[in-house]
């Protein structure tokens, strides 16, 4: 069992649980602090889904930062233990879990995100396969964040539908944020 503690908001350096599970790699410190500082501090009134929500710490630091509602999504029976236990602690009322597929679940929701949290195993295509089919669940000018390791081959997203907004590599991994076009 580790720790990771929130960066910001009205339960900044609090700590979360984080249970010691092969591939679990929470978002470090300074890449969400870069995060939040690209799309703000405040962030009431969004919905916000973290797919592949693992720690959930992405999560956390959005509903710490006032968002409306938080979706949280993990097949994970341990993480989704976690995430329950963690939001229950820290009493986030805001904050939804759910164990399902990511693909299962977009193919279910029914009011589009304000920001899609996109950080699945650096070991596997699901990157790839989830940034093509999320542009519904994404209102128009959402965002999409996207968090993926150096050496994955990870296609750009449709630039039709989105324009790149900022773009950074920290130690091994490489995010981005990504802006729904109108």
């Amino acid at each position: 069992m580790g720790q990771v503690r929130i960066t910001g908001g009205s339960h900044r350096s609090r700590k979360i649980t984080v249970a010691d599970q092969p591939g679990l790699r929470p978002t470090a410190d300074r890449i969400r602090e870069t995060l939040f500082n690209w799309l703000g501090q405040n962030l009431s009134g969004m919905r916000i889904l973290d797919l592949y929500a693992g720690s959930g710490i992405l999560a956390f630091e959005s509903a710490s930062r006032h968002a409306a509602q938080v979706d949280c999504v993990d097949l994970n029976q341990q993480a989704i233990r976690q995430l329950q236990q963690n939001r229950e602690l820290l009493a986030f009322d805001n904050i939804q879990v759910f164990r399902q597929s990511a693909v299962e679940f977009l193919q279910h929701v029914h009011e589009p995100y304000d920001l899609l949290f996109l950080d699945p195993p650096f070991d596997s295509e699901e990157m790839n396969r989830i940034s093509v089919i999320i542009a519904d669940q994404v209102r128009s000018t959402g965002w999409v964040y996207r968090e993926y390791g150096v050496n994955q081959d990870i296609t750009p997203m449709n630039e039709q539908s989105w324009t790149l907004l900022k773009q950074k590599t920290a130690g091994q991994v490489c995010f981005e944020l990504w802006q729904k076009n109108d």
